[in-house]
């Protein structure tokens, strides 16, 4: 894949995608803030999410670009580990077709839950506040958090507490995504948090400085230092950060559709599809493996805290 080390074809990529996300038309709300919105209507009725998608012949997920957790391609196809993972288990649940929704992290579950796509699988972690409001698969897919900076030849700040210590410092989050949690646990003041709309905008505001760090999974980063050149800057695994899982989530009233899934997601890992999928992305299909949707829902949300 080219490099885009030049400003045209940042522009032009940021172009693309704010047209998509404009033809989408969600609205915007932060994804950690939705619990209180979990009795809202989602258009399926109970048990029978699943027949009702066999029987339209299609799914639609709802994603972000973020590679290489999910890709919207210049024809307007879809693909990364997150959207062929949800191929490869509805086609064991007899549908064939899944169709992207382009959708910001914060806009995704009240989406899903207005019925404006049916399922989530796009790198959204699981947390409590989120399992509240919507029917999460089992982990499907894992990470860490991880620093991205501006490379200077010293040592830079490698937890969000090293950031919240020096007030010199912006840190670009994903808008409606975990790291903004992270970083105010941290001690981050909220003036020195900047959301950020995706992954080539947060490397252009690096390098016009508008942020002197960028957070997010350490899968992104790697993504974009790949394009934008490893000698330039530094990724830094975010000290005292837990491994974060993504799965699919579904709405409340389609656990039977869930459910279906977890049997297909359970086959795929079974017959070494999953660990074939996921390493093609780079990803480590072990860390999902040893984690559960009730363990990372019942848990307390994560803090940036040190490592015991």
């Amino acid at each position: 894949m080219p490099r885009l080390n030049r400003e045209r074809p940042h522009r032009a990529l940021l172009a693309g995608l704010a047209l998509a996300t404009l033809i989408v038309g969600a609205p915007a709300a932060r994804a950690d803030d939705v619990g209180s919105m979990a009795g809202s209507p989602s258009g399926s009725q109970s048990g029978r999410a699943l027949t009702t998608l066999r029987q339209r012949g299609f799914a639609r997920l709802a994603m972000s670009n973020e590679p290489p957790w999910a890709v919207i391609r210049a024809d307007g196809s879809i693909g990364g580990a997150g959207p062929d993972l949800v191929r490869a288990v509805f086609r064991r649940m007899g549908i064939d077709d899944v169709r992207g929704v382009v959708s910001s992290y914060g806009a995704m579950i009240p989406g899903l839950m207005a019925g404006r796509s049916d399922l989530i699988d796009s790198g959204m972690f699981m947390t409590p506040g989120r399992c509240m409001a919507v029917a999460y698969s089992q982990p499907d897919l894992c990470d860490r958090e991880a620093l991205i900076m501006q490379h200077k030849g010293r040592p830079g700040p490698r937890s969000y507490r090293d950031v919240a210590a020096d007030p010199n410092l912006l840190i670009g989050v994903p808008a409606g995504g975990s790291e903004e949690r992270l970083a105010l646990a941290a001690g981050v003041p909220p003036a020195r948090i900047v959301p950020v709309p995706d992954g080539p905008s947060g490397m252009i505001m690096l390098e016009t400085g508008r942020i002197q760090i960028y957070s997010l999974p350490a899968m992104s980063g790697r993504h974009l230092l790949d394009l934008w050149g490893t000698r330039r800057f530094d990724l830094i695994p975010a000290d005292g950060t837990p491994v974060m899982c993504a799965g699919a989530a579904f709405s409340r009233d389609a656990t039977d559709l869930r459910d279906a899934y977890d049997r297909g997601l359970a086959a795929l890992q079974a017959n070494g599809d999953y660990a074939r999928l996921l390493t093609r992305y780079g990803f480590d299909p072990a860390l999902s493996l040893h984690r559960t949707r009730a363990d990372l829902c019942a848990a307390p949300q994560p803090t940036a805290g040190p490592r015991p």
